[in-house]
């Protein structure tokens, strides 16, 4: 038999010809397969966030605090647990509880029913001023310059989701072109969510939404001394009188989608061809002409005109143009436009932005399992969402800390091709990875955990070179925060 003929036998039979014994045994030592959830704690305590949780919530009788409670339940929701299961499996994990200095976690059913005091904490209003006072932290870490990198504003976005609902489960609503089921509003500060809420009965999406702005610049972005760059996003749902007067009450930039205006269509469609100012074929959107323009809309009910800024798009074997249009008190002076069209294009630029906000919600509905609604009852679903929200943003200061870590990194990669020429190389930061993957490639990591004293030791086991090094420099950054 020649040597093509044993390989060919050994590829038929399989790898090592097949296992044909399994041995199962159970060890006492101590260990978890979410060892790198030591990022997400360590963060959380270098950034001062439960030490902030915990001067606010009141005491509580029983075996666990509400701090442990919310801790676990941030811990389940970032390592993939999902609902009011969200405590169980970090109950089960004894080395994780070790990394987060736990002394346990509740069942489900505890869990379960804290999800309704969660939710009174969360309507009075205690969670989301820790959810604000968390956001606010996070971007102090970051520079002004990188905060400002929207044109010189700080974007901040206002959106609503349906969730799953039902028959019996409280505060489901029927929208129409939409459908049936809860309705969840959040303000994005950047890539944080800065205020949330679940809509109560006979609330809208646009009431929410001005409850929420008032806190949002309070808590947030007054601190921040972001207020006056604050540049508001937020689709045509929200581009009539009482949100726009709110938004203007704050003193705060905007840039509203106006489609959903009647009179956006008539003003735009009455514009004299001068008005319009060409700008060629807009491949990108599948048009072959395109055209903006600038001019002034008031509907009845407004007290004042406000600027409107209109596009019109031609698109190939098509013989009228559409009309899209977004409202704004932006002025040329602010955006540094020269002329109508450099302004209209640097507006209609800060609008697509919005675009890419809105993949943000990927991260809070799939990746943290947020379509589903665990309870039946809207006060413990508000606690739930709440409680969620905190993983979620404790997971994206994570991801963002590391991200930077991962572009420094890049770049001192350019510089060694440079043949170690000293320069100062800029590398475009990347968008960076879901928390899915953050969840998969750095908290699931198989580690022995060990105490002594004060001093706990991580043996992670089985992890790449690459993994490595990447896990090395987001742990780096989050020290040294």
């Amino acid at each position: 038999m020649d040597e093509g003929d044993t390989m060919a036998k050994r590829t038929k039979k399989g790898r090592r010809g097949g296992t044909h014994t399994i041995e199962i045994s159970f060890s006492d030592e101590r260990a978890t397969s979410f060892g790198g959830m030591v990022l997400e704690h360590r963060l959380a305590c270098r950034l001062g966030l439960w030490s902030s949780l915990d001067k606010r919530l009141p005491a509580r009788a029983g075996r666990y605090s509400w701090l442990s409670i919310i801790q676990s339940a941030v811990a389940g929701l970032l390592t993939g647990s999902r609902g009011t299961f969200a405590t169980e499996e970090v109950r089960q994990d004894e080395g994780l509880l070790e990394i987060l200095d736990l002394d346990g976690a509740p069942e489900e059913a505890t869990f379960w029913r804290c999800l309704d005091a969660l939710g009174g904490m969360a309507e009075s209003g205690l969670l989301g001023a820790t959810q604000g006072e968390w956001t606010r932290r996070i971007l102090q870490r970051f520079s002004r310059r990188s905060l400002l990198e929207c044109d010189g504003f700080f974007p901040v976005f206002a959106d609503g989701s349906l969730l799953e609902g039902s028959a019996r489960r409280e505060g489901t609503k029927h929208i129409p072109h939409k459908g049936r089921g809860l309705l969840w509003t959040t303000i994005f500060a950047g890539p944080l969510v800065a205020a949330q809420a679940l809509a109560r009965e006979g609330e809208g999406e646009e009431a929410v939404v001005r409850r929420l702005l008032p806190q949002v610049r309070r808590e947030v972005l007054a601190p921040l001394k972001l207020d006056k760059k604050a540049l508001l996003l937020a689709d045509s749902l929200h581009g009539d009188e009482p949100t726009l007067r709110v938004v203007e009450d704050e003193e705060m930039a905007y840039i509203v989608g106006a489609g959903s205006l009647k009179e956006t269509q008539r003003v735009l469609e009455e514009r004299a061809a001068w008005e319009w100012h060409e700008l060629g074929a807009d491949r990108k959107r599948g048009g072959s002409d395109s055209a903006v323009c600038q001019c002034w809309i008031q509907c009845g009910s407004w007290p004042e005109k406000r600027l409107l800024v209109g596009r019109r798009v031609t698109r190939e074997g098509e013989m009228f143009p559409t009309y899209y249009g977004v409202v704004t008190n932006l002025t040329p002076e602010a955006l540094g436009a020269g002329d109508t069209v450099e302004f209209a294009q640097k507006v209609w630029r800060l609008y697509d932005a919005k675009g890419r906000m809105e993949l943000s919600y990927k991260e809070l509905l799939s990746d943290l399992g947020l379509h589903h609604p665990p309870c039946q009852e809207h006060r413990r679903n508000a606690g739930f969402y709440a409680l969620a929200t905190l993983a979620h943003t404790v997971g994206m200061a994570v991801k963002l800390f590391g991200q930077r870590a991962d572009d420094e990194r890049r770049a001192q990669r350019a510089q060694a091709k440079r043949h170690g020429v000293p320069q100062r190389i800029r590398v475009k930061p990347r968008r960076g990875m879901r928390l899915w993957r953050v969840r998969r490639r750095l908290f699931a990591l198989p580690a022995r955990v060990r105490r002594h004293a004060r001093r706990l030791r991580l043996e992670f086991l089985g992890v790449s070179a690459d993994i490595q090094a990447q896990f090395h420099g987001w742990y780096h950054a989050i020290s040294f925060l």
